[in-house]
């Protein structure tokens, strides 16, 4: 059974004003011509229109100012109390389960079936309720290499449909296990996660928003922008229960429902642009609309919405995920259900195509926390941190995988070939001794004030070694990047990190950006401000260690162009906790005795060993790869036969005398594969340890 990385967790607080926003609102039918108007005033318009008019949630400043403006509009509630009352008395309501009836029976159906079924507390709601799910597994308190699926509800409180739907599908998959052959398969070869209340206080209340007064289909970080009240990135307690269970699973496939209306939505929701992995989202959304008997599109088709948990799913961890928007009506829940069982059943026999693979250390054979790039693909999907193990749903074909974790030499394994109910299997066994770089994009906001959808880049862009491929920020947008569980960077000696900006013909000017260190959060704590590529010490902010760092753009370049903003390459980490137990062991060193200071660092491929001698001294400089390996030194020779640049064995050779007064040494690093190295400069009984970076 897993533990949960414990993130820390500090709830933002709400103004009154922002209570009496949220509840006072009328909902209405606005006219699709509105569309632009209803983005630039934030309103929380309803998926499922798919052409038609929308429906939206209006203040009655904000119904004014469409009236003033033209539109047409009716009102349909005077308030979503007023529409809730009127779900509440439809012919049947009680058919839906209530919060307390569906936690009891997954208790039950846990107790009942321990073979395959745990009840599982993803966290709490602000109100303490339970986030809880159904763990439904042939070994449910092992975790297995198998694809995981998430069946997501009641993200919106008063969509009570959409809650039914992973909750009956739980005790169908209970209640027909060793009866109907396709069920047994589907628990056999899959981890299922059936998560019915995403946000229980807005189910009790009978509310879209959480108890807080916030959309939480707006608040996750991928490309959020504030909509639905959010006031930063998984600014709640609900959503940041999602990421913390999304970062301990490498979800496959998912669905998160949704009412109203009949039909299946598909990443993007924040911009027109189509999804990398097009061709195999488009076969499961038309697929899973053909079963359910549901028409399909895309989400932003629909209405621009950011922050929502199809795009963060996908953009951040590689996992699809679908929206599915049903009918409300209790009276049809069964009708709605038979036909997404449909779905649900297709997707579980779907998880086991693709791509499937483990990520191990090739030392201990311990599983790794990895990504894994499909070339031309700029979504990264991430292995499971307690397995190592990775699947992704891929259309048939002949694909080159790269696989990367912090601290590790990159692997790239070519020719893993998918087919049609023949999946491509590959094992990767990454060495030691790569470098530290930001491992994986937390929130990101690539601000387009003016919609105009230019940004060609993506915010994984920024992840790994800097390569010349930037992730534009747009006109003060952000990132926040996650540098992964042990690789912390800490103040040490010097500088910490490299921001790397790439400079190209296209934009050729350095850019000002700010950097902020904090937790997954918050990050408020001010590194500094730099233009162009620059270092930083988190000692000059007060900060002793960080997971995360925030990069903000402060150029104030145009947000129109393809490469707006600050165009961020890399992080390079210099100091962190995963380096730390890899210095050279020895004396410590005695900076004021040899004044060694090496420049360029991060270099490529030389860069200069500079020190200053006091008295004339024997010197030596040796250089090793974090396995302590020898793979380079001023004073030694190679061994003739040796393993070049994985690993050159050397023969000591005589001391080499220096006379008192500066000296330089140049290390050239050109046989060696990007990573960290070690470095010790003995002169008499001083010694000089430190670490430097080869990027190239």
């Amino acid at each position: 059974m897993k533990s949960f990385i414990k993130m820390s967790c500090v709830i933002c607080a709400l103004s009154l004003f922002s209570l009496a926003w949220a509840q006072d609102r009328g909902v209405y039918r606005v006219p699709r011509q509105a569309r632009e108007a209803l983005m630039q005033m934030q309103a929380t318009v309803r998926h499922g229109s798919l052409g038609g008019d929308f429906v939206a949630e209006l203040t009655p400043q904000q119904a004014e100012s469409l009236r003033q403006s033209g539109f047409g509009i009716e009102m349909l509630f005077a308030s979503t109390k007023a529409e809730d009352a009127a779900l509440r008395s439809q012919d049947g309501f009680d058919e839906f389960h209530s919060y307390d009836q569906m936690r009891s029976s997954f208790i039950s159906y846990a107790a009942s079936h321990p073979n395959i079924a745990q009840y599982v507390i993803l966290g709490h709601s602000v109100q303490n309720r339970e986030l809880f799910a159904l763990k439904i597994s042939d070994n449910p308190l092992v975790e297995e290499n198998e694809p995981e699926l998430a069946f997501w509800g009641n993200i919106h409180g008063n969509e009570y449909a959409g809650g039914e739907l992973p909750y009956m599908y739980a005790l169908y998959l209970c209640d027909n296990y060793g009866i109907i052959p396709a069920v047994t398969q589907y628990v056999n070869n899959n981890e299922i996660w059936c998560i019915p209340l995403i946000n229980p206080d807005g189910r009790v209340l009978g509310q879209r928003d959480n108890v807080n007064g916030i959309d939480l289909n707006r608040d996750f970080g991928y490309e959020w922008y504030g909509q639905g009240s959010s006031p930063s990135p998984f600014s709640q307690i609900e959503t940041r229960t999602v990421l913390e269970f999304c970062l301990q699973h490498n979800i496959t496939l998912s669905t998160t429902f949704h009412c109203s209306g009949d039909v299946v939505f598909y990443p993007w929701g924040y911009a027109p642009q189509n999804v990398p992995d097009l061709g195999i989202i488009n076969r499961l959304v038309s697929r899973y609309a053909s079963v359910a008997a549901y028409a399909f599109g895309n989400s932003w088709e629909d209405y621009e919405t950011h922050g929502e948990l199809l795009d963060d799913l996908y953009g951040r961890q590689g996992g699809i995920c679908l929206t599915v928007e049903v009918s409300n009506s209790s009276t049809n829940i069964n009708q709605t259900y038979s036909r997404n069982q449909s779905g649900m059943n297709l997707f579980c026999n779907l998880a086991g195509e693709g791509l499937h693979g483990v990520v191990t250390d090739a030392q201990t054979g311990d599983p790794l926390w990895a990504a894994v790039w499909i070339a031309g693909d700029p979504i990264p999907a991430y292995t499971d941190p307690e397995v190592g193990d990775l699947h992704r749903l891929v259309t048939p074909g002949t694909y080159n995988l790269t696989v990367w974790a912090n601290g590790y030499i990159p692997q790239t394994i070519n020719g893993v070939t998918v087919a049609v109910g023949s999946p491509g299997q590959f094992q990767a066994s990454l060495q030691p001794g790569g470098s530290e770089s930001a491992f994986m994009v937390t929130s990101v906001n690539q601000r387009d004030p003016n919609n105009a959808h230019a940004n060609v880049t993506y915010p994984s862009y920024a992840l790994g070694a800097p390569d010349g491929k930037p992730c534009s920020l747009g006109a003060s947008g952000f990132i926040v990047l996650d540098m992964g569980l042990g690789h912390e960077i800490v103040n040490g000696a010097g500088n910490d990190f490299t921001v790397t900006e790439a400079i190209f013909p296209r934009d050729p000017n350095p850019e000002s950006y700010r950097v902020y260190a904090g937790d997954a959060y918050t990050q408020n704590a001010l590194i500094g401000t730099a233009t162009g590529t620059a270092s930083f010490d988190l000692g000059s902010a007060g900060v002793t260690s960080t997971r995360y760092l925030k990069i903000l753009d402060n150029s104030g370049a145009s947000p129109n162009l393809p490469y707006a903003g600050m165009d961020l390459d890399g992080i390079t980490v210099l100091n962190s906790d995963a380096l730390a137990i890899l210095e050279p062991s020895g004396p410590a060193p005695v900076p004021s005795e040899i004044g060694l200071s090496v420049f360029p660092n991060p270099f490529n491929p030389t860069t200069t060993f500079s020190f200053e001698l006091r008295a004339a001294s024997f010197v030596t400089l040796e250089v090793f790869d974090v396995n302590g390996r020898t793979v380079g030194a001023h004073g030694m020779r190679p061994i003739v036969g040796g393993v070049g640049s994985q690993g050159a064995r050397h023969a000591p050779l005589q001391e080499t005398w220096y006379p008192a007064g500066s000296h330089e040494i140049t290390f050239d690093g050109s046989g060696l594969p990007s990573g960290v190295y070690l470095y010790r400069l003995t002169a008499g009984e001083n010694i000089a340890n430190g670490k430097m970076v080869l990027m190239k």
